[in-house]
């Protein structure tokens, strides 16, 4: 039991890790922060506790100093990444929400190609997906590419004005509350 044990532990905290990154950037989505400062926050985080790479000797049966960094780089900077915009999201001050309007610059369609399995290593072409995405800027000229529905995006001009319900978040960053 204890072998099967160990032998399943790396594969579960790499699927957290992977986990958080993704947790992290459906939070991102709902932002308005820039992409690269939560990942570089969270980077310095993991860099500033990287003396304690020799913790995960016990996930990689290694005494290797690479190997145990970049094991810690990826999982901490993970948790860190969640641990920012997740506390931003939920710790959000209530009191601060307000509405502001936000300007339509442009609207437009992403198509992707889906496929499925027809046998054990052949896939066919199964029909298109598309993604409709408006392109909106804010009374302080940031910019925020917002995902809708087909119904909202076919409502909407370009250059019209919609309402957003904005939120200050624990950590400063302003939080989409409520969409187009």
């Amino acid at each position: 039991m204890k072998a099967l044990f160990f032998k399943i532990v790396p594969y579960v905290t790499m699927l957290v890790a992977i986990l958080a990154w993704a947790f992290g950037y459906v939070i991102y989505e709902e932002t308005l922060i820039a992409w690269w400062e939560p990942l570089s926050m969270a980077l310095i985080l993991a860099i500033a506790t990287l003396f304690l790479y020799k913790k995960w000797q016990w996930l990689t049966r290694s005494d290797n100093k690479i190997l145990n960094g970049i094991c810690h780089l990826f999982h901490a900077s993970a948790f860190c990444y969640l641990m920012i915009l997740g506390g931003n999201f939920m710790l959000a001050d209530p009191s601060s929400t307000r509405e502001e309007k936000v300007t339509i610059l442009s609207k437009h369609i992403e198509t992707h190609k889906q496929t499925r399995r027809v046998g054990k290593h052949r896939y066919v072409p199964a029909g298109e997906r598309k993604e409709y995405y408006l392109q909106v800027i804010f009374e302080n000229g940031t910019r925020k590419k917002l995902p809708v529905s087909l119904s909202t995006y076919n409502k909407t001009r370009t250059n019209a004005t919609r309402t957003l319900t904005l939120e200050k978040g624990f950590f400063g960053y302003t939080i989409i509350k409520k969409g187009i």
